[in-house]
């Protein structure tokens, strides 16, 4: 009881700062846009094809993005946690070095390499592989090259953690058993480090979501996601009721799928244990 009273005193702070400074600004903009309008902007939204598919289009670039950081980052992850290299402290200052570069300027570096007189096209035309440039920019392709980039050392420390925290003596088991090393990989690494994937995956899925940056400057202003859309009826429709209703639905989409991806994580951690304590 002690513990826990300490606990929640430790807590306190960010807590107040949390209701102070972000849910109670999201209940009174709430409140202001039923007052003004009741559910006549959720009813348009949801009863429109338009917006049906941006809000299509944001959940499918950032499942396509969250496959692929876990596709390239499990690996990477899984290395960085077993490997007694020196590379393993150059591997992780590379890493590390993209967050001290801001989205703005990564997403320009992207327009530079993949624009139709880009560093890409250039090479590629310059080795014949292609007559006319490739159309990359302002597509989906160049979107998720952007957010991909962005996000893929989130996904890599989220599993980095969770895997050194595996026994390795739990691994030379398997092999005492007769399990080859795909066979111990397969049924017993992947799943005690499922945690830390699923914890990744909720990370880069909801940055992805929720990107405005990226999306705006690689897509350009055709293609459009539920953050773009915010930004367009605030600035350019002048439609504030719009823009608030977007902004619940993308975040009660968010926080459903954050509800899902708990409840299977929890009952994941029962099935197979904690890493060391497995």
């Amino acid at each position: 009881m002690k513990q826990k009273k300490s606990a929640f005193l430790l807590a306190l702070p960010a807590l107040i700062a949390l209701l102070a400074f972000f849910v109670a600004p999201m209940v009174y903009i709430l409140v202001n846009t039923l007052q003004a309008s009741g559910l006549d902007n959720f009813v348009k939204f949801f009863s429109d094809s338009f917006y049906l598919d941006i809000l299509k289009t944001t959940l499918w670039v950032s499942v396509k993005v969250t496959v692929l950081c876990l596709l390239l980052g499990y690996p990477t992850a899984y290395f960085m946690a077993r490997t007694q290299s020196r590379m393993k402290n150059v591997l992780m200052i590379v890493i590390l070095f993209p967050f001290l570069v801001s989205a703005v300027v990564r997403s320009y570096g992207w327009m530079v390499i993949l624009g139709n007189k880009g560093i890409l096209n250039q090479i590629l035309q310059g080795i014949g592989l292609i007559k006319t440039p490739l159309k990359i920019m302002n597509t989906e392709t160049a979107v998720v090259i952007g957010l991909v980039h962005l996000l893929l050392p989130y996904m890599i420390l989220s599993i980095t953690g969770v895997v050194q925290s595996i026994d390795k003596n739990i691994e030379y088991a398997s092999y005492s058993l007769g399990a080859n090393p795909f066979e111990t990989f397969r049924k017993v690494v992947f799943p005690l480090s499922a945690p830390g994937i699923i914890s990744g995956c909720i990370l880069v899925f909801t940055m992805s979501m929720t990107s405005y940056v990226t999306p705006k400057l690689l897509g350009g202003s055709k293609f459009r996601m539920m953050s773009t859309m915010v930004f367009q009826e605030v600035n350019v429709n002048f439609n504030w009721g719009l823009a608030s209703a977007i902004s619940y639905i993308l975040l009660f989409t968010i926080l459903i799928i954050l509800l899902i991806a708990n409840y299977a994580t929890a009952g994941i951690e029962r099935r197979v244990g904690g890493g060391k304590h497995a």
